[in-house]
């Protein structure tokens, strides 16, 4: 009878061990990444500017369970990771990134196609910065943000990145200059001209004199 026990508890045990693994994924630390930025501005993409992308942190493996910790190059600035959600984070890494000259993924920055799109591929996994270099004509630039890879959804891995900047892009409002005034630091002329006015008076009294002058004369030679 006890046999018998033991041999349901071990058949219930190698049922059960599946589904235990099952419920807590794993990352194939194997495998690499890649990460395709859209950039929004009322939810219609914004073709131009280019963005780079550096690595951050590192996957970390313990007791089982998986996290990033600051990359080398960051550790005597950053001990660790508490919410990699955080925007004032992405701030600070992007001020560190900037002070430690870190190295971004590509030899270039990569440019924002007409579609709204960077993409950065062939990562390995780890947490990633991504900052916009250079902005579209008339917009300003998105804020610095981190981008995991691979990221946890619904129980599943994904290894292929699609992040759109939880900042929405802002137009820049270019201030109206005033109109030239053609130089000379002077108003420009408008209206009617009114210096001819009392030149024309002058010459028209000037005519009306000379003719009775003349008129005069001629009555005093009759």
């Amino acid at each position: 009878m006890k046999k018998y026990v033991i041999s349901l508890l071990l058949a219930f045990t190698m049922l059960t061990l599946p589904l235990a693994a099952s419920a807590h994924p794993v990352p194939d630390l194997a495998r690499r990444g890649s990460v395709t930025v859209t950039m929004l501005y009322r939810e219609k993409p914004v073709s131009g500017g280019s963005l780079n992308a550096y690595k951050v942190g590192c996957v970390h493996e313990g007791n089982g369970n998986y996290s990033f910790v600051p990359v080398s190059a960051l550790q005597d600035r950053i001990s660790e990771f508490k919410d990699i959600q955080s925007p004032e984070l992405a701030d600070t890494l992007a001020k560190y990134v900037g002070q430690k000259k870190l190295t971004p993924v590509t030899m270039r920055p990569v440019t924002i196609g007409k579609n709204g799109t960077a993409a950065f591929s062939d990562l390995e996994l780890g947490l990633y910065l991504v900052v916009q270099e250079t902005a579209a004509p008339g917009y300003g630039k998105a804020a610095p943000f981190l981008v995991s890879v691979p990221y946890l959804h619904n129980g599943e891995y994904i290894y292929d990145v699609k992040p759109v900047p939880k900042t929405d892009l802002e137009r820049e409002v270019t201030p109206t200059k005033p109109p030239s005034s053609g130089g000379g630091g002077r108003l420009p002329q408008t209206g009617q001209l009114w210096w001819p006015v009392p030149v024309l008076i002058c010459a028209g009294l000037f005519s009306m004199v000379m003719g009775l002058i003349r008129r005069r004369k001629a009555e005093d030679e009759t």
